[in-house]
């Protein structure tokens, strides 16, 4: 290994090397301070600089008191009139997935019954779903609709695979936003699991209400996601 001031690039350029061959993947921990001084056999300031470059090449995120870990991949969520996060991500040059969780009819609890305009209790269609970029999860969302409107969704759902071109095969050929309202919380161990996100990172929590072209209810939904989010605002009237 070099020394004098090349040891923590040396370091620095091992453990990238190692994220890059997925030897280490996002959200990983690294080793602590301490285990990498012994292994580099370095000062901790040493192992302590190698992690600061990481970090602003923005391959490493750290917390004091929690240790350091890979960071994901950055995938914006915009937030627009016509949300659709396949066209949305495809746009930036990546490849969107989704995988079915749950895909069921229950009845509405209250929230969600008047959301949609039905009665505590109604069927509704509950669909929980993972959402990838690049084969990275970025995301958990949960769709509810109205079991009396869509009797066929869940067979329909099935066949066609997105949620878009089931309600254009069930007569709704277009729908947008009429309200998202956001948080953050700390993740549940299984959302930690599936998201591959250590416990101590935020999730951002989106409860929106989707209409159709004639402002009817269409789709309640929540959303747990690891991105960051843009807002898209509209173009200002000129005279």
């Amino acid at each position: 290994m070099a020394t004098g001031m090349l040891l923590w690039r040396e370091i620095s350029q091992s453990l990238e090397r190692r994220i890059l061959a997925r030897e280490l993947a996002p959200g990983d921990k690294l080793p602590t301070e301490d285990e990498l001084s012994r292994q580099f056999m370095v000062n901790r300031h040493t192992v302590r600089r190698a992690l600061s470059d990481l970090q602003e090449k923005g391959i490493v995120e750290s917390t004091q008191g929690r240790g350091s870990y890979v960071r994901r991949p950055s995938a914006p969520m915009r937030l627009q009139k016509r949300p659709r996060f396949t066209d949305h991500v495809r746009e930036r040059g990546r490849t969107p997935r989704t995988q079915t969780l749950k895909l069921q009819v229950r009845p509405a609890d209250s929230r969600v019954a008047a959301e949609l305009g039905l009665r505590a209790g109604q069927p509704m269609i509950y669909l929980e779903r993972q959402r990838f970029v690049d084969d990275e999860p970025t995301g958990l969302s949960q769709h509810h609709f109205s079991h009396d409107r869509f009797p066929t969704f869940i067979e329909m759902y099935r066949s066609r695979g997105t949620i878009t071109q089931t309600l254009i095969d069930s007569g709704v050929l277009d729908y947008t936003r009429r309200r998202t309202a956001i948080s953050a919380r700390l993740p549940t161990v299984h959302e930690a699991e599936l998201l591959h996100v250590p416990r101590h990172v935020p999730l951002l929590v989106h409860r929106y209400l989707n209409i159709d072209s004639l402002g009817r209810p269409l789709e309640y939904g929540i959303s747990r996601s690891t991105t960051e989010v843009e807002i898209d605002f509209p173009e200002p009237d000129r005279d």
